[in-house]
C-alpha cells in the first residue's frame, strides 16, 4: 500500500494549504464557490435565500489517517481496502447553537466544498474525486478519492487485494484496490452533551405542535464529535488486549460474507460497530458495572463472545446504558447501546429489522460452533450468505417513491419502517423475520448534485418463514369483546376480516385464505392484499421468485398449498391396507414378524406419487420387504434359500390372491448373469390401481454370503459375485428400510423436505444424470440442508430448500470432503472421526476415484459407499457439480427476476452420441392380431411396463463399457452418450469386446484400431427399432 499512502501524504500536504475563506452569507459563498470552481456544495437541506447563516472556511485543527486501516484491522470490501483521512474542522468556525436545524450540517458541508476546491486546484494527477454520503447518512456527505483510471498501482498491491468477487462492472474502479475518504469531523467540547441526546428536540418542525425528539440527527451529530475520542478508545483497548485487534479482523470478514456494514443500506452494524462493541464490553456492561469480555481472551474467544452477547441480548426491549445515571431513556424502536460520556447511542444507525437479523445470523453462527459436523471456519468467513434467494425463504420487490434528498422531511429508512410495520402486523407468526432491504445512496461527481429523483424504487423485503405457520389459510384475529383490537384488525384488513365462531365456541375476528385451487399459497394473498390495501398497489406492481414459481415444477400437489404431503396420501394409505391383508392371511408356515417399506413412494420422496386409479411414474412398482419369523427350517444353502423364497411368495399369491383388495398378483424373478443376485419378488395390484412389489428378507441370508466370502462354506459362484451379493444384500433388505424409515420420520418433522427432494430429483432427471446417481444418494444431499443448515436457519420455503441444497452441491469438493449426515444427534466426536477416517483410507485405497466417487455416511450408514459404490463415477460426480455450479451463476445473476424453469433445462451440445425417441405413450404397441391384443390390454401390470426403461436397460448392459450413457427416467424422450476414452486408438489385440476399425497407419509407427462408432450406432439403431426417430453424432 506504499502508493496509497503516498497519495494520503499529498492529500493531506494540499488541504493543509488551502487558504482561509472569510465569513459570508451562505448565498453569497454558494455564488463564490460555483464562481471559482465547477465544485456544487452538497448541502443536506436547501439554503433559503436571504440566509443570515454565515459560512467560513479556516485550516483544520487536525489531519489524521482513522478507522480499520490506521489499527491495521482492514479487510477487502468489495475488493477495496477503505482508508478514512479525518479532517477536524476548528471551533471557531461555529456557534453555540449551530447544533440546531441542521446549521452545523450546512457549515459542514462548505467546508467539505471547499476542501474538494483545494484538492481540485492541486491537480493531484493519479485521484479522481467524487462525493458520497458517509454510510448512507445523507447529513454526512465526504469525499471519495480513488485511483484514476490509466494509472495503474503496482503489481503487489493489485495482485494481493485481488477479490474474485468483483463483478467488474464499474470500470473505471475496476483495477484499483483502495480508495480514500476523506472525512469532515468536529471537536468533542464544540456543543453541549446535554443538547443533543437520543430524547432532545434539535429540528423545529412547524408541521408538528410542540418538540419532538430527532434520535438519529442528534446521534449523527454526536458521532462528528467524537470520533477522536474513539479512535483514543480503540487504541486503548489494542493496549490492553492483544487478542482486539484479531477480535476484529474476525469480526469485520463475519459481517462482510453476510453483507452486514456501517451503511444504514447494509444494517447499520460494521465494523466500527463491531470494534466500539468489543471495546465497551470489556469495560462495562455486566451486571454493577462490569467488564463482560475478559482483556485474557483469545481472538477466537472475544468473537465468540461478542457473537453470544449479540444473539442472547435483545437490546430494543432492554437498552444497555454505559456510565450514563441520569439519563432517562424513552421507549426505543431501535436497539440501545448508549455510551454515557460520549452521548451517543452506538447503534443508532441500526433498524429494527437490521437488529433482528444480526440476531439471527449470531444465533445461526453460534449453532454451527455447536454442531461437531460443521465446518466451522467454511460457515464463518468463507461461505456468501448474503444472497437473498438463499438467506430468505420468500423474497419480493415493493416499488416505493424515493424522496427528494433535499426537500422531503422524510427518508427511505422512515418508508422501510411503514413496511415492516405493515407486513410485521399482517404475517404474524408467519414470519420469524421480515427485512425491508432499504436501496444505499450512491457516488455522484463533484461538480454535480446528488441525484434526486421522484422515480420508483425497488425495495426488496426479504422473509423469514416458520414452516409450521406459514402455510396456515385460518387465521384467527381478537374477540369480539375486545373492542379497540378488533377496530384496529378490521381497519387493516378491511372486507377480507370476517367474524366466525369456532368449534370451541368463541367467536373472533378472522381471515380466510383460499388455497384450493394451489395456485397462490396464502402468503401470496396476505402480502398482495397488503399491498393493494395499504399502497396502492396491484399484484403486477410487485415481482417475486418466491416458492410458488418453484412448486409449480412439481408433476403433482396436494390438495391444497398446505397439504405438502398430500400426493403420497394415496399410495400410504394402500401400503397400510396392504399390510393389513398380509397378516391377516392364514396358511403361511411362518408367521409374519415385520413388513418393511423400501420405496421412494413410501417415504415422501418419489418425484410422482401412485394415485388410485393409474399409476403416475411408469416402470416402477412401489417396493416393500416382508420378513418372518426365525426358524431353524430355512435351509443352509444360498441357491436353495432362493428357492424357498419363490415357495413362500407362491403362497402368498395363492392366499392374498383371494381378497378383495388385491385385483392381481404375478409372481416375477429378476434375472441377472449373477445367480446370487437374482431374487424374486411378488407383484400385486390392488384395487385402487397402485402396484406393489413385495421380497422376502431372510436375516440369516446376510450370514451364509459372509461366510461363503471368506471361504467358511462351500460356495459355486466366484468370489467378486459373492462380494457383489453381499453388498447388494446389505443395500437392499438392511439399509433401504432403514433409510426409507429416517427419511419418512425427517419429512414429518421438516415439511418442506419433501418437496426438496422431488425437486432436486427432477433438476436431476432433466439433466439426464438419472442412472448415475441413485435416489438415497439425492435424499442425503437434501437432508443435510435441513439438519445442518449452516450458515442459515432450517429452509422455510421450498426455493431456500432448493437453492441452498444446488448451492451445496456447487462447491462440494468429493474428493477431499465425505458427506456426514447425523439424523439425530447421536454421533460423538470419535464416532465422527471413525467415518473419516474410513474417507481416507478410501481415498488412499483408490485415489483415482474409480470406485467411490462421493463418500456419504450417516448416523445410520457409516460404510459411506452403500449408495455410491460404483456410481457415479468420477466423471459424473464431476458433472453433476459443474451443472450446479452453473445453475447458480444463473441464480446468482437474475436475482428476483430469476425463471425456475431455466434451471431445468438439459444442454445436450456436450455429448458425443444423443438417441432421439418417439414421443409416445409408454404403453406397449397394440398387436395386429385381435387375440393378443386382447391378452395385452387386459395386462393388469401394462403400467410398470416401460419399453424405454427397459431399451435402456439393455444399452447399458450391452454397451455400457463402451459408452456412458445418460437418460431422464420421468421423461425418456432422448438417451445420450459419451464415447468411453478406453475405446480410442490403441494397439489391436484379440479380446476387445467392442467393434473395432483399422486406423491409417503413419510412417513407421504400429498399426492402431479404435472403436467402429458407425457400426456400434447401427446396431443401436437396429435394437430400438421404431422407438428410435433420429441418432445425432457428433
Amino acid at each position: 500500500m506504499a502508493k496509497a499512502n503516498s497519495e494520503i501524504h499529498k492529500l493531506r500536504a494540499t488541504i493543509e494549504g488551502i487558504p482561509n475563506q472569510g465569513a459570508l452569507p451562505a448565498p453569497e459563498a454558494q455564488k463564490a464557490i460555483e464562481k471559482s470552481s465547477n465544485i456544487s456544495i452538497p448541502f443536506p437541506r436547501s439554503l433559503a435565500l436571504g440566509s443570515k447563516l454565515l459560512l467560513a472556511y479556516a485550516r483544520p485543527k487536525n489531519i489524521s489517517i482513522v478507522g480499520s486501516y490506521a489499527r491495521k484491522t482492514a479487510v477487502l470490501r468489495d475488493g477495496k481496502v477503505t482508508i478514512d483521512l479525518a479532517v477536524t474542522m476548528p471551533s471557531n468556525l461555529f456557534q453555540a447553537k449551530d447544533y440546531r436545524d441542521h446549521r452545523y450540517f450546512q457549515k459542514r458541508a462548505y467546508y467539505l466544498a471547499c476542501i474538494a476546491v483545494g484538492i481540485q486546484k492541486a491537480q493531484i494527477p493519479s485521484l479522481d474525486m467524487s462525493f458520497a454520503y458517509l454510510d448512507d447518512n445523507m447529513l454526512q456527505p465526504i469525499i471519495i478519492a480513488q485511483p484514476r483510471l490509466g494509472w495503474a498501482p503496482e503489481r503487489a498491491v493489485q495482485v494481493f487485494f485481488t477479490n474474485s468477487h468483483t463483478d467488474g462492472s464499474d470500470k473505471v474502479r475496476a483495477h484499483s484496490s483502495w480508495k480514500i475518504r476523506i472525512l469532515v469531523a468536529a471537536k468533542d467540547d464544540i456543543f453541549p452533551l446535554e443538547k443533543t441526546l437520543p430524547t432532545k428536540s434539535c429540528i423545529k418542525d412547524i408541521a408538528v405542535e410542540g418538540d419532538h425528539p430527532t434520535p438519529r440527527y442528534n446521534a449523527t451529530l454526536r458521532s462528528e464529535c467524537c470520533s477522536s475520542s474513539y479512535v483514543k478508545q480503540l487504541h486503548q483497548s489494542t493496549i490492553r488486549s492483544s487478542a482486539f485487534q484479531g477480535a476484529c479482523m474476525l469480526g469485520a470478514i463475519w459481517l462482510r460474507q453476510r453483507g452486514l456494514g456501517s451503511a444504514i443500506s447494509t444494517g447499520g452494524f460494521g465494523q466500527f460497530e463491531w470494534a466500539t462493541l468489543i471495546s465497551i464490553l470489556m469495560r462495562d456492561g455486566g451486571r454493577a458495572g462490569r467488564p463482560v469480555l475478559s482483556t485474557g481472551y483469545s481472538s477466537y474467544q472475544l468473537f465468540k463472545a461478542t457473537l453470544q452477547f449479540l444473539s442472547s441480548t435483545d437490546l430494543i426491549s432492554s437498552p444497555i446504558l454505559i456510565q450514563s445515571p441520569n439519563f432517562k431513556l424513552t421507549p426505543t424502536k431501535i436497539p440501545m447501546l448508549f455510551d454515557g460520556p460520549r452521548g451517543l447511542n452506538v447503534l443508532y444507525k441500526m433498524s429494527c429489522w437490521s437488529y433482528r437479523l444480526l440476531q439471527n445470523e449470531a444465533q445461526n453462527s453460534l449453532k454451527a460452533l455447536n454442531d461437531p459436523l460443521a465446518d466451522h471456519f467454511r460457515i464463518l468467513f468463507i461461505n456468501k450468505v448474503e444472497e437473498p434467494l438463499k438467506r430468505f425463504d420468500h423474497s419480493f420487490r415493493v416499488p416505493i417513491k424515493k424522496p427528494d434528498t433535499e426537500t422531503s422531511t422524510i427518508d427511505v429508512p422512515d418508508l422501510a419502517e411503514i413496511l415492516y410495520e405493515k407486513f410485521c402486523y399482517g404475517l404474524g407468526n408467519r414470519a420469524t423475520l421480515v427485512y425491508p432491504q432499504v436501496p444505499g445512496t450512491s457516488v455522484w461527481p463533484v461538480a454535480s448534485r446528488a441525484s434526486c429523483s421522484d422515480d420508483l424504487t425497488g425495495t426488496t423485503i426479504g422473509l423469514l418463514l416458520d414452516p409450521e405457520h406459514c402455510l396456515r389459510t385460518v387465521d384467527r384475529g381478537p374477540s369480539i369483546e375486545d373492542k379497540n383490537a378488533s377496530a384496529v384488525f378490521r381497519k387493516f384488513w378491511g372486507d377480507k376480516a370476517e367474524l366466525r365462531r369456532f368449534k370451541d365456541g368463541t367467536i373472533l375476528e378472522s381471515l380466510i385464505w383460499d388455497t384450493s385451487d394451489c395456485k397462490q399459497p396464502a402468503i401470496n394473498s396476505i402480502i398482495n392484499h397488503i399491498l393493494s390495501r395499504h399502497f396502492g398497489l396491484i399484484d403486477q406492481e410487485s415481482s417475486s421468485a418466491d416458492s410458488e414459481a418453484f412448486a409449480r415444477l412439481l408433476p403433482q400437489q396436494g390438495s391444497s398449498q398446505s397439504d405438502v404431503l398430500g400426493p403420497f396420501s394415496a399410495v400410504m394409505a394402500s401400503f397400510e391396507s396392504l399390510c393389513k391383508s398380509i397378516r391377516a392371511m392364514e396358511g403361511l408356515p411362518l408367521q409374519i414378524r415385520q413388513i418393511f417399506a423400501a420405496s421412494p413412494e413410501l417415504r415422501y420422496a418419489s418425484l410422482y406419487a401412485p394415485v388410485t386409479g393409474r399409476q403416475n411414474h411408469p416402470g416402477r412398482a412401489v417396493e416393500c420387504l416382508i420378513q418372518f419369523e426365525g426358524s431353524t427350517r430355512w435351509p443352509d444353502d444360498l441357491l436353495a434359500v432362493q428357492r424357498t423364497k419363490i415357495a413362500f411368495l407362491l403362497k402368498i399369491a395363492d392366499s392374498i390372491g383371494k381378497d378383495d383388495s388385491v385385483s392381481a398378483v404375478r409372481l416375477r424373478l429378476e434375472k441377472s448373469k449373477r445367480k446370487l443376485l437374482e431374487q424374486s419378488c411378488l407383484d400385486l395390484k390392488t384395487a385402487d390401481g397402485i402396484v406393489f412389489r413385495l421380497q422376502i428378507y431372510h436375516e440369516h441370508e446376510l450370514i451364509m454370503l459372509e461366510k461363503a466370502l471368506n471361504g467358511r462354506i462351500p460356495c459355486p459362484s466366484p468370489k467378486e459375485e459373492v462380494a457383489l451379493a453381499v453388498s447388494e444384500h446389505k443395500r437392499k433388505f438392511i439399509q433401504r428400510p432403514t433409510h426409507t424409515q429416517a427419511v419418512t420420520t425427517l419429512s414429518t418433522r421438516f415439511p418442506l423436505l419433501s418437496q426438496t427432494i422431488r425437486l432436486l430429483k427432477k433438476w436431476r432427471d432433466c439433466h439426464l444424470l438419472s442412472s448415475h446417481l441413485a435416489d438415497e444418494l439425492i435424499e442425503l444431499i437434501a437432508i443435510r440442508t435441513f439438519i445442518h443448515p449452516y450458515p442459515w436457519q432450517p429452509p422455510g420455503s421450498l426455493r431456500s430448500g432448493f437453492l441452498r441444497t444446488l448451492s451445496f452441491v456447487a462447491g462440494g469438493d468429493w474428493q477431499s470432503e465425505p458427506l456426514i449426515l447425523d439424523f439425530n444427534s447421536e454421533l460423538n466426536a470419535q464416532e465422527i472421526q471413525s467415518i473419516r477416517i474410513r474417507f481416507d483410507a478410501w481415498r488412499k485405497l483408490d485415489p483415482g476415484m474409480n470406485r467411490v466417487a462421493i463418500f456419504a455416511a450417516s448416523n445410520i450408514d457409516r460404510e459411506g459407499i452403500t449408495w455410491t459404490d460404483r456410481r457415479p463415477a468420477k466423471i459424473t460426480a464431476s458433472r453433476f457439480t459443474s451443472l450446479a455450479r452453473a445453475a447458480y451463476e444463473l441464480v446468482k445473476r437474475e436475482g428476483l427476476d430469476l425463471k425456475p424453469e431455466a434451471l431445468f433445462v438439459p444442454s445436450l451440445v456436450e455429448y458425443d452420441v444423443v438417441i432421439h425417441l418417439k414421443q409416445h405413450d409408454h404403453h406397449l404397441k397394440k398387436s395386429s392380431f385381435k387375440n393378443l391384443q386382447i391378452e395385452s390390454e387386459e395386462d393388469p401390470f401394462d403400467a410398470i411396463c416401460n419399453p424405454r426403461r427397459l431399451f435402456f436397460d439393455e444399452l447399458q448392459e450391452l454397451y455400457g463399457d463402451d459408452i456412458v450413457f445418460f437418460y431422464n427416467e420421468s421423461a425418456i424422450t432422448v438417451i445420450a452418450g459419451l464415447w468411453n476414452p478406453q475405446t480410442g486408438p490403441r494397439k489391436w489385440k484379440i479380446g476387445l469386446n467392442y467393434s473395432t476399425m483399422p486406423l491409417a497407419k503413419k510412417d513407421g509407427a504400429e498399426e492402431q484400431v479404435t472403436i467402429n462408432k458407425a457400426a456400434v450406432l447401427h446396431d443401436i439403431a437396429r435394437l430400438g427399432g421404431d422407438m428410435i426417430t433420429k441418432i445425432d453424432q457428433k
